[in-house]
């Protein structure tokens, strides 16, 4: 995720319509994040005193889900957008146990290692700005970072195994987001959104990986329980233990 001039997500419009929209236009965004935090749950029973990193923290919603239900955790975001940073912060408030880092991934991923620092180390939407041979770099550093028994879960879009498969995952990215405008009360905006997939497919910023590339490569650098936990169109969560 290259950090220049024109970078969207520096973009205060670009960022608002996203944090704004991104409930209607991320298929089950919030059922993803659900089960995320059902997994931390799961392999954290107590879930405190856990250092976490929150990668591509966005605007800080799965970090401030964790935080609400248990603040006796030290918390660590790193985003590239100063924007999203602001919403975290916002968000978040000044706590002393939640640390903010101005910071793109291939910069995180080349920084010296905090060898066995984190329990936990999260990502939702963002390491696929990241082409694969990148994100072989983040995933090998986030193994170094976290304690032996620690868990990484990724939210993120991946990339269809065929044309014909993103035709269909397409089709059905296009369905959920108008099913969920009517739900939503909103039949007039029906149609609207119709253009996401392909603006999505045509931003160079985008850079999915297929889901089985990135399974394999967490396996290669260590991890195990390697799995995707929940997918539907190209939105899946993933990862695994080390």
């Amino acid at each position: 995720m290259k950090k220049d001039a024109t970078f969207k997500w520096d973009d205060k419009d670009f960022v608002n319509f996203y944090t704004n929209s991104a409930n209607l236009i991320v298929i089950e965004r919030q059922r993803s994040i659900r089960i995320l935090l059902e997994i931390i749950a799961f392999h954290f029973p107590s879930l405190s005193d856990l250092h976490i990193l929150d990668l591509g923290c966005g605007e800080g919603i799965i970090t401030k889900c964790i935080y609400d239900k248990s603040p006796n955790n030290h918390f660590y975001l790193i985003d590239a957008s100063e924007e999203m940073l602001s919403k975290a912060k916002a968000h978040l408030c000044n706590n002393s146990n939640i640390s903010f880092r101005h910071q793109i991934f291939e910069d995180y991923s080349t920084s010296q290692s905090e060898d066995c620092k984190y329990h936990l180390i999260i990502s939702a939407n963002a390491i696929h700005h990241l082409d694969l041979m990148q994100k072989t770099a983040l995933f090998t550093k986030i193994y170094k970072e976290l304690k032996p028994g620690g868990l990484f879960l990724n939210i993120d879009a991946v990339h269809p195994s065929s044309a014909h498969s993103e035709e269909i995952q397409f089709e059905l990215w296009k369905n959920w987001i108008n099913e969920t405008l009517e739900k939503n009360g909103k039949k007039s905006e029906i149609g609207k959104y119709d253009n996401i997939p392909s603006v999505y497919k045509n931003n160079l910023e985008d850079k999915p990986s297929v889901l089985w590339d990135q399974l394999q490569i967490l396996a290669k650098c260590g991890f195990r329980d390697v799995d995707c936990f929940y997918k539907y169109s190209i939105f899946a969560v993933f990862g695994g233990t080390k």
